[in-house]
């Protein structure tokens, strides 16, 4: 992931009830959504290309939350349009692709996400595999839109059928003759994408920044293979698409879990959380989110199991342990970004800042 600031210039960390303008269908099992947003909501709702939007969508007597990146791209297109394919089981990308029409309303965060184009003039090298086209594309279109740089795309589906946004990828190649190439990779013809394609996509673009999306194996194998080019990790940015289990699933095993982490118990943790600050009581076992909830505070959050990154926050002083992390970066952590759902205090000091 490529910015040390994971939201745009608002803090807005509400659900907001947002109609659906259109919906197009993209494959025969791929539905983009267009939203409409309000002029009173057009700040909260700024993004950068590569971020998603985060659902709520009552199901069967529930809330499940699900984070559906954009594929539209703030520098070319006044609408905000997210994808869902459906997946095996998947409750709510099944539900989304059979039912959500126009006219429904859908309540939505404000964008969130480290997934965006990095300043530079390096050339941009994309690996995309199914659905993981969507944050690609929004990125492949600023970076013709606002750079110079040379942008190359390695798209990985079953089949030709399976193409995500196929027509519009075609129209920005022709439309960028020379700066924009695209290699489409097919299982069906050419086999899964393994190490010796990737190290043949990747030739003569080492030098390039690269980013990854899609499903797990497919990511595995590209950024094995391009760090094993010698392309640094600080350059090969991914995104996790992943989906949670149902709510409270694993909540006694995650107590027990937290509970069992070593190290010191503060008396009390400090939060800065939309321009105030506070020392909030803690308790052995729990949670940065948890105990900051608790004190009567209201921190964003969204999935509670580590892979969506609306919680995350900078950690300025003592140390946590994340047991469960699935969004950020080794070079995130490194820089001092936590992700509080999943976060256990371990030193008598602790110090959280959430994003301004």
């Amino acid at each position: 992931m490529s910015t040390t600031d994971p939201f745009t210039d608002h803090p807005d960390h509400a659900y907001h009830d947002l109609r659906v303008a259109r919906v197009i269908d993209e494959t025969v099992d791929a539905r983009s959504i267009v939203l409409e947003i309000p002029a009173a909501l057009e700040r909260a709702f700024r993004y950068k290309s590569g971020q998603f939007l985060t659902l709520k969508i009552p199901y069967e007597g529930k809330d499940l939350i699900r984070c559906y990146s954009l594929a539209s791209c703030p520098h070319t297109e006044s609408e905000h349009k997210v994808t869902v394919k459906r997946v095996d089981d998947g409750r709510i990308s099944n539900w989304i692709n059979d039912n959500l029409a126009i006219g429904e309303v859908v309540k939505v965060l404000p964008p969130g996400g480290l997934f965006t184009l990095g300043e530079g003039d390096h050339p941009v090298l994309l690996f995309g595999g199914g659905s993981g086209i969507t944050p690609v594309i929004s990125i492949i279109k600023t970076a013709l839109a606002v750079t110079g740089r040379r942008v190359k795309l390695v798209y990985a589906n079953r089949d030709r059928a399976s193409i995500i946004f196929k027509d519009e990828l075609d129209q920005l190649a022709s439309a960028h003759p020379g700066r924009l190439e695209i290699v489409h990779s097919l299982d069906d013809a050419q086999g899964f994408v393994d190490v010796a394609r990737v190290n043949a996509y990747a030739e003569g673009w080492l030098d390039a920044e690269c980013y990854v999306c899609g499903p797990g194996s497919f990511m595995d194998v590209v950024e094995r293979a391009l760090a094993a080019a010698g392309i640094a990790a600080e350059r090969i940015h991914s995104e996790k698409f992943v989906s949670p289990p149902d709510p409270g699933q694993a909540a006694q095993a995650f107590a027990d879990q937290a509970a069992q982490v070593g190290g010191e118990i503060p008396d009390s943790i400090t939060v800065a959380l939309d321009g105030e600050v506070r020392d909030v009581p803690y308790e052995k076992g729990q949670t940065v989110l948890v105990a900051t909830q608790q004190a009567g505070l209201e921190p964003p959050f969204s999935c509670t199991d580590g892979f969506c990154g609306c919680c995350m926050a900078r950690l300025e002083a003592g140390k946590v342990e994340m047991l469960n992390n699935d969004f950020l970066s080794a070079k995130e952590v490194a820089d001092g970004w936590v992700l509080t759902c999943q976060s256990v205090p371990t030193t008598r000091e602790c110090k959280i800042k959430y994003p301004d």
